[in-house]
């Protein structure tokens, strides 16, 4: 899993959320909103959000979804600049707030710049490889690009298996694609008839990570790539 989280320690995690001041954001509600000016940054802890951006045709994009263990709002704070995105909650979602400045001091009084360089980068370069597979006519490789970056964002090994919990219906998963959900949930079908992906109620279960990923990039995958 890629996350604020992951990539600092316990103690100072904790740091982190002791310092926010906890508020509680029922499904539905928006956390953040494009354009507003950085003046806090939201530590979730509980739930699951939904990133989306308005392009310029007015539309909603939907970008990403993240879990807990995530900072919220942090570019805009650091950079100075209006929110990128808006954040809505997807479920019950708990958080802890802090202050723009606050978070700032934080960040300089463990040396955290790195960190937070580390995970733009990273994300970027996963939102990049999304992008690149969204180019593909061919729609399982369009959901498998999905799929991919959730594993990234929000998965957790078990064994070899990898299981994405979902804190929205499979259909958000036609948003991120910018597909039908009717051509989605085809091409889910077909990476479950492949054997690459498991699909339960408002979870996945990626089966063979490395099948996915050759689907992601237009590949061949399952049977016909055992068969090449």
């Amino acid at each position: 899993m890629m996350n604020f989280r992951s990539l600092v320690s316990p103690e100072v995690w904790c740091d982190l959320v002791d310092r926010g001041r906890r508020r509680t954001f029922q499904r539905g509600s928006l956390l953040l909103r494009q354009g507003e000016s950085p003046d806090s940054v939201i530590v979730l802890v509980e739930g699951q959000v939904r990133v989306t951006q308005l392009n310029e045709c007015g539309n909603e994009l939907v970008l990403m979804l993240r879990g807990p263990g995530e900072v919220l709002g942090e570019m805009g704070v650091l950079v100075g600049r209006p929110r990128s995105a808006s954040v809505t909650a997807a479920q019950r979602c708990v958080g802890m707030v802090l202050p723009a400045h606050a978070f700032r001091g934080y960040v300089d009084r463990h040396g955290l710049q790195a960190v937070i360089y580390r995970l733009t980068v990273e994300r970027l370069n996963s939102h990049e490889r999304l992008r690149v597979g969204l180019l593909h006519a061919n729609p399982v490789a369009r959901i498998a690009s999905v799929v991919s970056l959730l594993a990234e964002e929000l998965g957790r090994w078990e064994g070899d298996q990898v299981v994405v919990d979902l804190g929205v219906a499979r259909a958000e998963l036609a948003a991120m694609a910018a597909m039908k959900r009717s051509s989605a949930a085809v091409a889910l079908s077909c990476l479950q008839a492949a054997g690459i992906l498991s699909l339960a109620r408002r979870r996945l279960i990626i089966t063979d990570p490395g099948q996915l990923t050759a689907a992601a990039r237009g590949e061949a995958y399952g049977e016909a790539a055992d068969a090449m």
